[in-house]
C-alpha cells in the first residue's frame, strides 16, 4: 500500500502540520503544544499496531522538537543567563503574617502571568525582592507595572462603591472570548463571578441608574489630588462637548462616598495653590507639569507622583441619554466605564460581570497590547489585594551565578552520558540491529525533552532531570529488548 494513501498517516500528517502552525505562530503556547502532541502521537502509535505509524509518530515528534528549538530558541534560567531583581518596597513595616502574604499574592500573579523560575523572597519586614529570567526591557516594565498594583479592585456606580475585589471569585476570572469582544465593541475583556454579598450590593449601588456609568477601578487612590492643565482636560474631547462638560464629567468620575472624592484642578486657573487635605495626599500631576507649578505643589506639602502626559488625559463617552462621562482615565486607576442596561438597574442581584477596555496602537501592536492587558488584569485579580501599599524601587541586573560556561559543561555532560551509554550497549549486545534503535529514541527522547524544557526554563535542576531521564529511559529499553531477544520466534527484523 502507498503510504501516501494511509489514511492513518495522513491524519497524522495533518496534526503535525497543524502543531506546527501553533509552535510557530504561537510561541508562548510551544511548551504546551509539544506536551499535548506527545500525548496524541503516542496514543494514536498505541491504538495503531502498523510499524511505519510507529516510526512517523516519533519522526514527526523529533521534527516538532526540532522546530521549536529552531523557531522560538531556549529559554534559560537565571542560572544560566542571568535576569533582572525588581524591588518591592512596602510603605510600612509588615508583620509576619502579613509579609507571608503578601509573598503568597506576588507569587500568584507571577504565576499567572506565566514567568517561570520567577524568585519572590522577603528582605527585612519592608522589602520583596521579586527576581525573575529576563533582560528584555518591554518584559521587564510589563512585569513592573503588573507588581505596581496593590490589587483594590472597585466598581463605582454614582459615587457608591458598587462591587470590590473581596468579593469576587479568583477561579472565575477568565478572558472574554473573541464573540463577547466583538459585541462588547472592546479590545480585551475579563469577565468574574461574585459571591452573593457582592451581587446585592451591586444591586442595591444600581437600582434605578440605567444608563449610569460603572466605573471600573484598579487602586483608585482615596487621598489625592489631580492637577491636570486645560489642554490635557481637552485633549480628547468628543467634537460635540464643551469644557464645563468635561469638568462635569471630571467631577462625576472623581466623587465617591465617606469623604473620598479625589480633587480636581485646572493648573491653568489655580491662583493660589490649595492645602492638601493631609500629610499624605498625594498630587497626580504630567510630567510636562511646568515647574513653577510643580515647585508650589510641592511646597504646599503634597506627596507628588508622576504620570505620562496620556494617563492624566481623559477619555470620553456619551450615554444613550446624551450626558458626557469619562471612560478612562490611568492616573487615577480608571480602566474602563461600561454602561448600565436597564436589565442590570432593577434592582436583582447579578453574579456575572466583566471588565473591558481599548488597546493602543494598531495590528500586531494592538493585539500584543490587548494580550497584555489581560494577563495583568487577571494576574492581579487573582492574586488579590495586598495587605499594605507598595512601591517599586529600582530595578537591577542580576549575572547568571553559574554562567555560559557552565552551560557548556552541562550539554557537554549530556553528550558524554549518550556516547558512554552508545558504547555500553554495542559492548553489551554486539548486533546493530538490536543496539542501534535504543541509541536513536535516546537521542531523541534529549531532543524533545529539551525542547519542551527550552519553551519554559531550562536552570541547573532541569540539566540533572534531564541526565536522569536518559539513563532511565535507557534501562527500560534494555530490558525490552532483553525481552524480546530472548522469548521471540520471528525473525530478528521483526522483533525490533
Amino acid at each position: 500500500m502507498n503510504i501516501l494513501e494511509d489514511k492513518k498517516f495522513l491524519f497524522m500528517g495533518a496534526l503535525f502540520l497543524l502543531v506546527l502552525a501553533g509552535i510557530a505562530f504561537m510561541p508562548v503556547y510551544s511548551g504546551m503544544l509539544l506536551i499535548l502532541s506527545l500525548m496524541i502521537f503516542g496514543s494514536l502509535c498505541l491504538v495503531w499496531k502498523e510499524p511505519h505509524i510507529k516510526l512517523a509518530g516519533l519522526a514527526m515528534l523529533l521534527l516538532l522538537a526540532i522546530a521549536n528549538i529552531a523557531f522560538n530558541d531556549l529559554k534559560y534560567g537565571i542560572d544560566f543567563d542571568g535576569g533582572t531583581r525588581v524591588p518591592v518596597m512596602l510603605e510600612r513595616p509588615a508583620t509576619g503574617d502579613e509579609m507571608n502574604d503578601i509573598v503568597q499574592i506576588i507569587k500568584k500573579r507571577v504565576s499567572v502571568l506565566g514567568l517561570t523560575e520567577a524568585k519572590v523572597r522577603a528582605i527585612g519586614d519592608t522589602q520583596i525582592n521579586v527576581e525573575v529570567p529576563s533582560s528584555d526591557s518591554r518584559t521587564i516594565q510589563f512585569i513592573e507595572n503588573t507588581l505596581a498594583h496593590q490589587g483594590v479592585y472597585w466598581g463605582i456606580i454614582d459615587g457608591k462603591v458598587a462591587i470590590s475585589g473581596e468579593d469576587i471569585y479568583s477561579t472565575t476570572i477568565r478572558p472574554l472570548g473573541p464573540a463577547q469582544l466583538t459585541h462588547s465593541g472592546a479590545d480585551w475583556g475579563v469577565s468574574f463571578s461574585v459571591n452573593q454579598h457582592g451581587a446585592m450590593q451591586f444591586a442595591g449601588a444600581a437600582k434605578g441608574k440605567a444608563d449610569y456609568p460603572v466605573y471600573m477601578f484598579l487602586d483608585r487612590p482615596t487621598n489625592a489630588a489631580l492637577f491636570i492643565s486645560r489642554g490635557q482636560l481637552k485633549a480628547h474631547m468628543l467634537d460635540d462637548s464643551g469644557e464645563n462638560e468635561c469638568i462635569k464629567a471630571m467631577q462625576d468620575v472623581l466623587k465617591l462616598d465617606q469623604g473620598r472624592d479625589i480633587a480636581f484642578y485646572i493648573t491653568d486657573d489655580i491662583q493660589g495653590m490649595p492645602g492638601p487635605a493631609s500629610a499624605k495626599t498625594k498630587a497626580i500631576i504630567a510630567q510636562s507639569t511646568p515647574a513653577d507649578i510643580v515647585s508650589m505643589i510641592n511646597a504646599s506639602g503634597y506627596e507628588i507622583t508622576y504620570f505620562e502626559d496620556g494617563e492624566v488625559s481623559p477619555k470620553y463617552n456619551r450615554t444613550s441619554a446624551g450626558v458626557l462621562t469619562v471612560s478612562k482615565l490611568e492616573a487615577i486607576g480608571l480602566i474602563s466605564a461600561p454602561l448600565l442596561s436597564s436589565g442590570l438597574a432593577g434592582g436583582l442581584p447579578n453574579y456575572e460581570f466583566a471588565v473591558s477596555g481599548s488597546a493602543p496602537g494598531t495590528g500586531a501592536e494592538k493585539t500584543q497590547a490587548a494580550i497584555e492587558s489581560v494577563k495583568q488584569i487577571e494576574s492581579v485579580l487573582k492574586g488579590g489585594s495586598l495587605p499594605i501599599q507598595i512601591s517599586l524601587g529600582s530595578r537591577t541586573t542580576l549575572p547568571a551565578s553559574l554562567g555560559r560556561e557552565f552551560l557548556n559543561l552541562s550539554l557537554i555532560g549530556i553528550v558524554s552520558a549518550l556516547l558512554a551509554i552508545s558504547i555500553f550497549v554495542g559492548l553489551r549486545y554486539r548486533n546493530l540491529k538490536a543496539a542501534l534503535p535504543i541509541i536513536v529514541i535516546s537521542i531523541s527522547e534529549l531532543i524533545i525533552l529539551l525542547s519542551i524544557l527550552g519553551s519554559f526554563t531550562i536552570d541547573l535542576a532541569a540539566m540533572a532531570g534531564i541526565i536522569a531521564a536518559i539513563g532511565v529511559g535507557v534501562d527500560a529499553q534494555i530490558v525490552i529488548t532483553d525481552e524480546i531477544l530472548r522469548r521471540s520466534r520471528e525473525t530478528t527484523e521483526e522483533r525490533i
